[in-house]
C-alpha cells in the first residue's frame, strides 16, 4: 500500500520547508499526487523520488526552470539519472576530500610554525577551481545524456539513419585544462577502428567488414561513441550497391558532424591479409616499477624531471579512466615520446595511475596528459599516443604531438585490442 504524507510531515521528512513545497506546487515542479477531501496536499513515495531529483539537480547547479524541463521530457529515465548523479557526487566528494586534506596539512604547518608549502595552497585553489569548471561540464554531460542515446535502451533503426550521430564540442574540456581551442599546442588525429560493420548488397545478402576512421584533432567536434555504433547499426538492413558508396556515405555524414574532413577506409573481411597484432607499444615499459599509488584522481604533482637531457619513448598499459557520462571503464595503453630533460619514470607512472577514477572521454584524457607533461616537465618535443580497448565494437586511439604527423602507418593494433 502506498504511503502518503501531509505537507508538514513531508517537510519534516525531507528538511524542505513548507514554503518551498508550496512554491514547487505553484510552478508545476512538484505537485502532490493527491489531496484530502478538505484540500490538504498528500505526497506519495513517488513524489519523494521526484523531490530527490529536484534537490540533487539543484545542488549540481541547475536552475528550477531547467530541472522542470528535464523532468518533463517523455524519455526521462530515472534509473539512468540516479546513476549519473551518483557518479557526479562521488567525483565531487573525492575532490572536496582532497582539498580538505590539504587544508588540514596547511593548518598543521601553521600550528607548528613551519614554512607553508605554497604548492599545497596552489593545489587547493586548483582543485576548487577545477570543481567549479567541472560543474559546467557536468551540466553539459547531463544534457548530453538526456539528448543522446547514452544510458538509455536504444531501438536499432531498420534502415540507414545519419541522425543517430551525436557530435560533442571539444572546446569546453580544452578550456578546462588550459588549452586555447583557437591556438592548439599540438597536432594529431583521432583514429577509430570499428569491427562490426555490415550492410546488404543489391541482392539482400549481408556484407561484413572492418572500418578505419581518421579525423584531425583540430576538428571542432568529436562523435559520441555509442551514437557512432547506433549509426553503423542502421546500415545492417540497408542495401548499398558497393563498398565505395558505403565509404562515401559514412565520410559525408561524419564530416558534417565533426566539422572537418574525415578519412574512411572499409575493408571486407576476406580482403584483410596478414594483419599484425603487437604485444605492446614501442619504447620502455615502466609498469614494473615498484611504486606506491595513493591517488586515483588526476594528480600531476608527481611529474618531475631529472638533470639529464634525453630522447626517449616510454609506455604504460596501466591507463584506466571512466566515461564522462556513463562512468563505464575505459582501458588503455599510452605511449609518451619526448625530447628534453628526462622525466622521472616513477612519478610518471604514478601520474598515469592517478587517472583510474577520473571521468573523461578518451580524447580528453590524452590531451590532459599532453598538457600536464608540457606544463610540469617542459619537454622540447612531445608526442602522446593512446590505444584504448574496444567497447561496443569500437576502439578509439587519440594521437597528439608537437610535430605535424601523418596518420599513415600509425594504426598498429595491440593484442588487447
Amino acid at each position: 500500500m502506498t504511503k502518503h504524507y501531509r505537507i508538514t510531515a513531508f517537510s519534516k521528512l525531507t528538511s524542505v520547508t513548507v514554503r518551498t513545497l508550496h512554491y514547487y506546487d505553484e510552478i508545476g515542479l512538484l505537485r502532490p499526487s493527491s489531496k484530502t477531501a478538505s484540500g490538504h496536499r498528500l505526497y506519495s513515495e513517488q513524489d519523494l523520488l521526484r523531490l530527490q531529483q529536484i534537490t540533487t539537480l539543484k545542488f549540481m547547479g541547475f536552475s528550477l526552470a531547467a530541472i522542470k524541463k528535464l523532468l518533463q521530457q517523455a524519455d526521462f529515465n530515472v534509473n539512468s539519472a540516479l546513476k549519473l548523479q551518483a557518479d557526479v557526487l562521488t567525483t565531487q566528494a573525492q575532490q572536496i576530500e582532497q582539498a580538505a586534506a590539504l587544508l588540514r596539512y596547511t593548518a598543521g604547518q601553521l600550528d607548528a610554525k613551519q614554512a607553508v608549502n605554497w604548492y599545497s595552497i596552489a593545489k587547493i585553489i586548483e582543485i576548487l577551481e577545477s570543481s567549479n569548471m567541472n560543474n559546467s561540464s557536468i551540466k553539459q554531460a547531463y544534457s548530453m545524456a538526456e539528448e543522446s542515446e547514452l544510458g538509455k535502451k536504444s531501438a536499432y533503426d531498420t534502415s540507414y539513419n545519419p541522425d543517430k550521430l551525436f557530435p560533442i564540442p571539444r572546446s569546453g574540456k580544452r578550456q578546462e585544462i588550459g588549452i586555447d581551442p583557437n591556438n592548439l599546442p599540438f597536432h594529431g588525429f583521432d583514429l577509430w577502428n570499428h569491427y562490426e560493420v555490415s550492410w546488404l548488397n543489391n541482392k539482400g545478402k549481408p556484407v561484413v567488414a572492418i572500418a578505419e576512421i581518421y579525423y584531425d584533432c583540430h576538428s571542432p567536434n568529436i562523435v559520441e561513441s555509442k551514437s557512432l555504433k547506433l549509426y553503423f547499426n542502421s546500415f545492417n538492413n540497408t542495401k548499398f550497391s558497393d563498398i565505395t558508396t558505403v565509404e562515401k556515405t559514412i565520410q559525408k555524414d561524419l564530416t558534417e558532424r565533426v566539422g572537418a574532413d574525415v578519412m574512411v577506409n572499409i575493408t571486407i573481411l576476406d580482403k584483410v591479409k596478414n594483419e599484425t597484432l603487437y604485444h605492446a607499444m614501442d619504447g620502455i615499459c615502466i609498469d614494473d616499477l615498484d611504486i606506491s599509488c595513493t591517488s586515483y584522481m588526476v594528480d600531476p604533482s608527481t611529474l618531475a624531471v631529472e638533470n639529464k637531457e634525453v630522447t626517449e619513448t616510454i609506455y604504460s598499459d596501466l591507463l584506466k579512466s571512466n566515461c564522462l557520462v556513463t562512468n563505464q571503464p575505459d582501458w588503455g595503453s599510452v605511449q609518451i615520446s619526448y625530447k628534453g630533460k628526462q622525466i622521472n619514470h616513477a612519478g610518471l607512472l604514478q601520474y598515469i595511475v592517478s587517472f583510474r577514477n577520473h571521468n573523461e572521454f578518451h580524447e580528453q584524457c590524452i590531451e590532459r596528459i599532453f598538457a600536464d607533461i608540457m606544463k610540469y616537465c617542459e619537454p622540447k618535443e612531445l608526442t602522446v599516443y593512446g590505444r584504448y580497448t574496444r567497447r561496443g565494437g569500437l576502439d578509439i586511439n587519440p594521437y597528439r604531438s608537437t610535430k605535424k604527423v601523418d596518420f599513415k602507418g600509425k594504426n598498429q593494433r595491440l593484442c588487447r585490442q
